[in-house]
């Protein structure tokens, strides 16, 4: 549905506007990329991507270091994207995420932000040795195939039986 340009009876003050947490998801996320193309150090946050939801707002996160192996970590929600962030800041399966390694003891890991469509573009330019099984779309055929029923073309003698 298009913005409300217009105003009228049903308009609402402020709401076309970005909100607080998707403003700060927005701006981490840009930090990260003009880091990147600054060449300033970046240690301690990665991208990965997300493979699975576990419950109780952590993820299951699949992250390639420079050599192209594969890690899974566990990392939970940063605070600001639970309650009423997360409908402005969504974190779904196959979505990049910014993760920091944390210093606390019980998490290592933690979500910091989520990338729109256009930081994964600029992202992808700013570091093209960053491993492609990162931005490979997630398909769904393998879950169409689960209802479909597939016939061989054997020939059976019906009178036989």
């Amino acid at each position: 549905m298009p913005r409300n340009t217009q105003g009228g009876s049903g308009h609402k003050s402020q709401k076309n506007s970005e909100g607080n947490k998707a403003r700060n998801n927005r701006l981490k996320g840009d930090a990260l990329i003009e880091d990147i193309l600054d060449e300033v150090s970046t240690e301690g946050i990665v991208v990965g991507k997300v493979t699975r939801r576990l419950g109780c707002g952590r993820m299951e996160i699949a992250y390639f270091n420079d050599k192209g192996e594969a890690f899974l970590l566990q990392a939970p929600l940063r605070g600001g994207m639970r309650g009423k962030g997360k409908k402005s800041v969504w974190v779904d399966i196959g979505s990049l995420v910014m993760v920091a390694e944390t210093e606390l003891s019980g998490k290592t890991h933690e979500i910091i932000a989520v990338m729109s469509q256009e930081q994964v573009v600029r992202y992808r330019k700013a570091k093209p040795d960053a491993d492609a099984r990162l931005f490979i779309k997630d398909a769904t055929v393998e879950e169409d195939k689960k209802d479909e029923v597939i016939f061989e073309d054997d020939e059976v003698n019906v009178d036989a039986i």
